[in-house]
């Protein structure tokens, strides 16, 4: 009961404070402005850490009321939770030098385990050799692994709803042991922080008419989120009586720890620093792959979450402590196997995207082979009608030359012209079933998504000379003309002006969408 209701108001709680500083961000400097390595094209301000923060007091506030006996340990977790938001918010800010930040980290952890009592001493038996007591190194190995959990998480948090929705798996796995074990502090502890993550999620998840982030949670919130899911990781495993195996941990944080790992590795076997910016991380390749925030979202969220669920399982069926170890490591194994050589590893991604039918991310057109149509103008008119807004949509037909098998076959490609922050996820689903529907009737055509091709995602792009074998497979036999170039201007599903170009210059059926500046251009 009490849970449920913490949960509820930790909800309202974090979105009322997050909708507040909305409003107060652009006023005292807490926007995050595009550039460096950042993706966003947008200042969005950076405060859905005090969403999460303001959620924290709460829980505090209720344990202090229901628990007074066990204040010094509510105290250290506030005060703990207090300074890392802090130290993560001058970061967002001012940028802190690394070494800052893991020394006050390091500092925090000490607070946690002689202010809180939250500390590593047993890791259960995962080598087989009986219960592995950590002695004196307890208190460094304690320091080393809530290090370890903020920056993990912290480091994952590189687009839009990711790390919030990482440490909501996190903390509703945590919610479930504790509720199955009858821990109330810990059950109303993670339930408050669910509930300001939920809050937050609602500000910062792509869904609806919501096609981008509204504020960023900061390494104000996410560092703070680390540290907190790792307060409650080592409490819920250690003790008398522990809720769970500490192995269990491992796999109820699993995507932020392996992934971190796997990184660190290969810039190590690369001779880089392991703290060195990169771009492979698992949502990097995945969206380079052509898969779309909200689906790298959802496919990363999901493994997660499935990962920590695979861990209690097998905690509940009583799997000893060293296969549910090798277990996870074996998983390391694999990721990093796969992740350490992108260059294999995305276009395998691709192919899984392909077989998904996904909408390729930044990518709004549709592409249809064996067609019968044959003018620009039958394609736009059966495509326009489904158009409300004011739009301008752009179409080519071509027509294969030269190549026996296939010469007089056409294709086309339909691509409209909007700003990627619109999400033409929606124009491009309405397309394919527009299409799909209209083409039924000729059993030789079929429809899918277009994507332009990338040449860094390419193994052709690589630096090598091909076998003679591979570069005749790889090599496109057709050679291809473009017969016709429209472009359409629609208000309301009307065409109220159309620009055919008949027989434009011959060229590849590779042929990449003009920039949206040059095809901007071409409009005007």
């Amino acid at each position: 009961m009490w849970g449920l209701l913490t949960l509820i108001l930790a909800t309202a709680l974090s979105a009322a404070v997050i909708r507040g500083m909305l409003r107060l961000a652009p006023h005292v400097g807490l926007i995050d402005h595009p550039g460096e390595h950042k993706q966003h094209v947008h200042s969005t301000p950076f405060v859905g850490g005090f969403g999460v923060l303001a959620a924290l007091l709460l829980a505090v506030g209720m344990l202090l009321w229901l628990l007074p006996a066990q204040s010094l340990a509510w105290a250290s977790l506030a005060v703990c939770a207090l300074v890392m938001w802090g130290v993560g918010l001058a970061d967002d800010r001012w940028k802190l030098s690394a070494r800052i930040r893991l020394v006050i980290q390091a500092g925090l952890a000490l607070l946690m385990v002689y202010g809180g009592g939250i500390v590593l001493v047993d890791l259960g038996d995962p080598l087989l050799i009986g219960a592995l007591s950590l002695g004196i190194i307890a208190v460094p190995f304690t320091v080393f692994g809530v290090v370890g959990c903020i920056n993990a998480l912290n480091m994952v948090d590189g687009i839009d709803g990711l790390s919030g929705t990482v440490a909501a798996g996190t903390l509703a796995l945590v919610a479930l042991v504790t509720l199955g074990a009858g821990d109330g502090s810990g059950h109303l502890l993670a339930m408050a922080l669910l509930g300001g993550v939920a809050g937050f999620l609602w500000f910062n998840l792509r869904f609806g008419s919501q096609h981008r982030a509204r504020v960023f949670m900061g390494d104000n919130g996410s560092m703070m989120l680390g540290l907190l899911i790792a307060w409650q990781l080592i409490d819920i495993t250690q003790g008398e009586q522990p809720l769970v195996p500490p192995v269990v941990a491992l796999w109820m944080f699993a995507v932020p720890l392996i992934d971190t790992l796997a990184v660190m590795a290969r810039r190590v076997w690369l001779g880089k620093s392991p703290f060195s910016p990169d771009r492979h991380h698992l949502h990097h390749l995945l969206q380079r792959a052509g898969f779309r925030v909200e689906h790298t979202v959802t496919i990363i969220g999901s493994l997660h979450l499935g990962l920590g669920l695979f861990g209690l399982l097998g905690a509940w069926l009583g799997v000893p402590d060293a296969l549910m170890f090798a277990g996870f490591v074996g998983v390391f194994a694999v990721y990093l196997r796969f992740t350490a050589r992108p260059w294999r590893f995305v276009p395998m991604l691709r192919r899984l995207h392909r077989s998904l039918h996904l909408t390729p991310a930044l990518n709004c057109g549709v592409f249809f082979g064996n067609s019968s149509l044959e003018h620009v103008e039958q394609i736009n008119a059966l495509v326009a009608p489904e158009l409300k807004d004011n739009t301008v949509f752009r179409t080519r037909l071509y027509e294969y030359r030269g190549d026996p098998e296939h010469a007089g076959r056409r294709y086309a490609v339909v691509q409209i012209v909007v700003d990627e922050d619109i999400a033409p996820l929606a124009y491009q689903s309405l397309y394919m079933r527009l299409l799909q529907r209209v083409m039924r009737p000729d059993r030789n055509a079929f429809v899918r998504g277009y994507v332009t091709r990338d040449p860094a995602n390419e193994r052709r792009a690589e630096h090598r000379t091909p076998h003679a074998d591979e570069r005749r497979g790889e090599r496109r036999v057709g050679r291809c003309e473009l017969l016709e170039e429209s472009f359409t201007y629609v208000q309301n599903g009307r065409i109220v002006d159309e620009q055919v170009n008949q027989r434009a210059h011959p060229q590849g059926h590779n042929d990449a969408a003009a920039p949206r500046a040059d095809l901007a251009r071409e409009l005007r």
